[in-house]
C-alpha cells in the first residue's frame, strides 16, 4: 500500500482526474507569470525557512534576519534529540529565531512523550492524560502548565501563540521615500501551532494529532499575523495535491481569513518548494477542484480508471477550470502588460529539508523578502 506521504506516480494523477492534471503545470505557469504576490521593498526582512531535519543540521544555513523552524526537529521526540538539535540552531547567527514543533517533536505534547522523559516511566502521568487529541490541539503550552525541560537560549518558542518580533531600522537607503522611514525600527507579527490531521493511524509518540475531519483551526490565528507556521500544510497547496492532498481543509480556510505574508509548514518531504498565492477567484476555483477530487484518492487504480469519465461530465469542474485559466491570464495581464503591482498576496512554503524519506537531507532552502509593518 502506497503511503500518503509518498508521491503516487504521475500516471495516477491522470488516471484519477486527467482534467486537473492537465490543468496543473498550466496554473503553476500563470501563477509564476503573474510575478511576485506582493512587493518586497528594498528594506524587506530576510526570512530564511527550514522544517524537517530530524536531528540533522544543514552545514550551509543563509544568512537572514529571521530563522523559521516549522517542526520536526527530532526523530525520538526525546529532550535529548531535541535539545541537540536547539544547540545547533542557537549557534546560527540570525538575529532572531522562531521554532514550533512538529509530530515527531513527541516531549512537547505530554501524551506523547517517551519514557525517558516522563516523570513517572510506568505512565503518562500528565495533567491532561485524560484530554481529548482534539482538545488538547488547541491549547498552547502555558495554558496546559506543562513546565519545558528544553533550554532555548534566545530562541523564540512557539505552540499555539504568537509573537511580535522587532528589528532594526535598515543601515543605509537609496530611495528618498524609504529614507523618511528608515529610522523606524521593523516589527513582524508570527504566531505558531504545532498540530496535525491524522490522516493515516498515528501511535501514540506523535505529538498533537487530530482526527482529520476535525476543525482545530477555525478562529485561532490572530488576524494581525504577517507569518503564519504551521507543521501540517494548507490543504490544496504543497501537500501532493491535486487528488492525493494531506493538507488540512479547515487551516486553508483560517489562511484565507488572515492572508499572512508568509505561511511557513514542512510535514510532507515530498512537496518541499515554494508557491504564490493572490486570494482570488483563481485560486478559489483551483482549491475546489482539489476538494472536489480529493475523495479520489481512496480508490484503487482499477477503481480510479472511470476518472475521464467523472471529469468528462463533470460541468462544475470545467467552470472551475474556466476560472483557473481566466483570472490567471488577467493577472498576467496586469502585472506584465498593464504594470500593476500585486500588493496583498503572499507565499507558502513547505520548508521540508529531509528528501523524501531518505534519512538525509536535500531539499533547497527557501529564502523570502518580507515587508515589515
Amino acid at each position: 500500500m502506497v503511503s500518503p506521504f509518498d508521491r503516487r506516480p504521475l500516471p495516477d494523477y491522470f488516471i484519477s482526474s486527467p482534467l486537473v492534471a492537465l490543468l496543473y503545470p498550466l496554473h503553476q505557469l500563470l501563477l509564476r507569470l503573474r510575478g511576485p504576490p506582493r512587493l518586497a521593498p528594498p528594506d524587506a526582512l530576510r526570512v530564511v525557512c527550514i522544517s524537517d531535519t530530524h536531528t540533522l543540521e544543514w552545514p550551509d544555513i543563509p544568512d537572514g534576519d529571521l530563522l523559521i523552524h516549522a517542526g520536526d526537529l527530532s526523530n525520538d521526540g526525546s529532550v535529548r534529540e531535541i535539545q541537540t538539535t536547539v544547540n545547533w540552531l542557537r549557534s546560527l547567527p540570525h538575529r532572531h529565531k522562531v521554532v514550533i514543533c512538529g509530530n515527531h517533536d513527541g516531549y512537547f505534547d505530554v501524551r506523547s512523550r517517551c519514557a525517558e522523559d516522563r516523570d513517572d516511566p510506568s505512565s503518562t502521568n500528565s495533567s491532561f492524560a485524560a484530554v481529548s487529541s482534539s482538545t488538547a490541539s488547541i491549547h498552547s503550552l502555558n495554558e496546559l502548565n506543562a513546565a519545558s525541560r528544553i533550554d532555548w537560549g534566545d530562541i523564540h518558542y512557539l505552540q499555539h501563540s504568537a509573537v511580535t518580533l522587532t528589528f532594526p531600522p535598515p543601515e543605509s537607503s537609496s530611495s528618498s521615500t524609504t529614507a523618511l522611514t528608515s529610522a523606524r525600527p521593523r516589527s513582524l507579527n508570527i504566531y505558531g501551532a504545532p498540530q496535525i490531521p491524522a490522516i493515516v493511524p498515528l501511535g501514540p509518540e506523535h505529538a498533537f494529532p487530530y482526527p482529520a475531519h476535525h476543525d482545530a483551526w477555525s478562529r485561532t490565528v490572530p488576524p494581525e499575523t504577517d507569518i503564519l507556521i504551521t507543521h501540517t500544510p494548507p490543504q490544496s497547496h504543497l501537500d501532493l495535491s491535486p487528488v492525493f492532498s494531506t493538507g488540512c481543509p479547515n487551516l486553508l480556510a483560517e489562511a484565507w481569513r488572515v492572508r499572512p505574508a508568509l505561511h511557513v509548514f514542512g510535514h510532507i518531504h515530498e512537496s518541499a518548494g515554494q508557491e504564490p498565492v493572490f486570494w482570488d477567484e483563481a485560486q478559489r476555483a483551483w482549491e475546489r477542484l482539489c476538494t472536489a477530487r480529493r475523495p479520489r484518492a481512496q480508490y484503487s487504480r482499477l477503481a480510479s480508471l472511470p476518472g475521464f469519465l467523472r471529469d468528462l461530465f463533470d460541468l462544475p469542474g470545467w467552470l472551475d477550470v474556466a476560472r483557473v485559466v481566466a483570472y490567471g491570464v488577467l493577472g498576467v495581464v496586469w502585472a506584465r502588460i498593464w504594470g500593476g503591482e500585486n500588493r496583498s498576496g503572499g507565499w507558502m512554503v513547505n520548508a521540508a529539508c529531509m528528501y523524501r524519506a531518505s534519512g538525509r537531507l536535500g531539499n533547497p532552502l527557501s529564502v523570502h523578502g518580507v515587508f515589515s509593518t
